[in-house]
């Protein structure tokens, strides 16, 4: 009989024994992970990354295209712990600085870039190089106007 194991990366274990232990040992915060979630899109036009970054200031966030390398970084700033609405019994929002490098394929155009931001998603457009897009090629019908004649 044949049994499946399902192994949990290391870093997954160690992450989630620094949460307990700042639990058990009351730690105000903890810091955030360097990375976030995001997605990667391509079409034919265009690379669109995605990443989920609600909480942060776009206007503070740093967004970077060089020798094919897509980065992101920005801060979120603690909140003033000198306010009297009490004491925190649960502390689970994170802040602190974070990171995220891309390489990317050399057909950007990067003079072309975009990047907006709507409800926390943060949306970066980046066009290829016309003469690496795809190029639909028509084919051209030539009718055949031959006469048969059929005699005989």
């Amino acid at each position: 009989m044949a049994y499946m194991i399902r192994k949990t990366p290391y870093w997954r274990n160690q992450y989630n024994l620094e949460r307990a232990m700042n639990r058990i040992f009351d730690f105000e915060s903890e810091q955030l992970p360097s990375g976030f979630p995001l997605d990667v899109i391509e079409n034919d036009a265009e690379y669109i990354v995605k990443a989920s970054v609600a909480g942060f200031d776009p206007s503070k966030m740093e967004i970077t295209y060089d020798d094919n390398t897509l980065s992101i970084k920005g801060e979120i700033e603690e909140e003033n712990k000198d306010f009297e609405e009490g004491r925190y019994h649960i502390r689970e929002r994170s802040f602190g600085s974070f990171y995220r490098s891309i390489s990317m394929p050399g057909v950007i155009e990067a003079d072309a870039i975009s990047a907006d931001s709507e409800n926390g998603i943060l949306t970066i457009r980046l066009p290829k190089k016309p003469e690496t897009q795809p190029k639909k090629i028509n084919v051209n019908l030539k009718s055949a106007n031959k006469v048969i004649n059929n005699e005989g």
